[in-house]
């Protein structure tokens, strides 16, 4: 995994401790700072692969959603108030909210590769 790291989100949040929000200078990764908890990061291709928003859940009902994203980047980043993020994708989706549970989920289940 990527060790530089750039495109720093600070966030002044009262959530769980959280410190920062950090996108790889390759986009192909999402590190979440929080102390004292070790750092998750979640790879682009699995946090699209873990959209839950209703484009992506129609999609999964009519088995349209493709079996991994390999490739995908991350283009944008965003605060959702103080419960987690939306996150853009180089593919054009940008409809998923993460919150902050979520993101701690798909970092337990150990499916925080790159390519998703």
């Amino acid at each position: 995994m990527s060790q530089a790291l750039a495109q720093t989100f600070l966030s002044n949040a009262p959530l769980s401790a959280l410190d920062r929000i950090v996108c790889s200078d390759d986009s192909i990764e999402l590190r979440l700072v929080w102390s004292p908890q070790p750092d998750i990061i979640i790879g682009a291709g699995t946090l699209r692969a873990a959209c839950k928003c209703a484009h992506c859940i129609r999609a999964r009902i009519d088995e349209r959603f493709p079996a991994n994203f390999d490739g995908v980047s991350i283009t944008e980043i965003t605060l959702m108030g103080n419960f987690g993020i939306n996150v853009a994708f180089s593919d054009g989706h940008a409809r998923g909210i993460y919150p902050w549970p979520f993101l701690q989920e798909i970092a337990a289940r150990g499916d925080t590769s790159t390519s998703g």
